[in-house]
């Protein structure tokens, strides 16, 4: 039997997975646990395009949907990506990026992507591994895998993650580009690769990763004035007249001018 399983997730099953909030202490508490799973990258030779992921999520999707990566151009200044919810009748183009070890033991699939991505199912003995190591230290609900549809190039990028909530969607934001100005609740990076020394070799003693996503998370606080808190603690958006031109990224109020306003207006449209 196949370790990496070819379902999509459920609604209720991706909308059981912890939120970001829920985990971001995780990399620091279970940092040995994190270090053991880097070195099964290397000890197996795995392609830099596979890294481990800190499981999360950061909206819920209705029935009948699931989370979707993809690239937006922004005139003038690049590419962003945007994490957004799709309906499943475009699943036919979706390719798994996103892993977490479920209650068999195998590789269920959370968050996809539509670009073409590496092959890892010739990889089973590194996946039967991981995924042991993963359950034997009860980490299911913490670190999974991520395979990156990304170029060499962009694979050396770090990214940052913002909320926006309006669309239920998550803008990420490569180094170089303007980013919203302001604190953040949860700070926190989600993904790494492996903890290659300069030999070539595992290196548990390196911590950084070789390259990162960091999530950014408002506490829907003061500044989050044009936000809600709903029952679960989440937040939704306070409606504002049609020609209101303002956005909030992770929380923070984008106006026309700010060097970030091209890139949300990029992606809500």
């Amino acid at each position: 039997m196949s370790i990496l399983k070819k379902d999509l997730i459920s609604s209720s099953a991706y909308n059981n997975l912890p939120h970001i909030h829920d985990v971001s202490d995780v990399p620091q508490n279970d940092s040995r646990d994190l270090d053991d799973l880097r070195s099964l990258l290397v000890k197996y030779k795995v392609p830099k395009s596979v890294s481990i992921r800190l499981i999360h999520k950061h909206f819920d999707v209705e029935e009948g949907e699931v989370m979707l990566f993809e690239n937006v151009t922004v005139p003038s200044k690049g590419s962003v990506q945007i994490m957004r919810p799709v309906e499943l009748t475009e699943a036919a183009r979706l390719r798994p990026i996103h892993y977490f070890v479920d209650e068999d033991g195998s590789l269920q699939s959370y968050e996809y992507a539509t670009c073409e991505v590496a092959d890892i199912s010739s990889f089973q003995t590194f996946l039967a591994e991981f995924c042991h190591v993963v359950a034997e230290h009860g980490l299911q609900r913490k670190f999974g895998l991520k395979v990156t549809p990304e170029s060499d190039d962009q694979l050396k990028i770090s990214w940052t993650e913002y909320e926006l909530p309006e669309k239920r969607s998550t803008i990420l934001i490569p180094e170089g580009m303007p980013k919203p100005e302001g604190e953040y609740d949860v700070s926190v990076s989600t993904e790494w690769g492996g903890n290659y020394n300069h030999n070539g070799t595992s290196d548990p003693s390196l911590q950084s990763c070789s390259h990162c996503f960091h999530c950014s998370h408002c506490s829907h606080c003061a500044h989050c004035a044009h936000w809600k808190l709903d029952n679960d603690g989440g937040c939704s958006r306070v409606a504002n007249d049609a020609s209101d031109e303002t956005f909030y990224l992770g929380g923070q109020k984008i106006l026309p001018g700010m060097p970030v306003y091209a890139i949300v207006s990029a992606v809500m449209a």
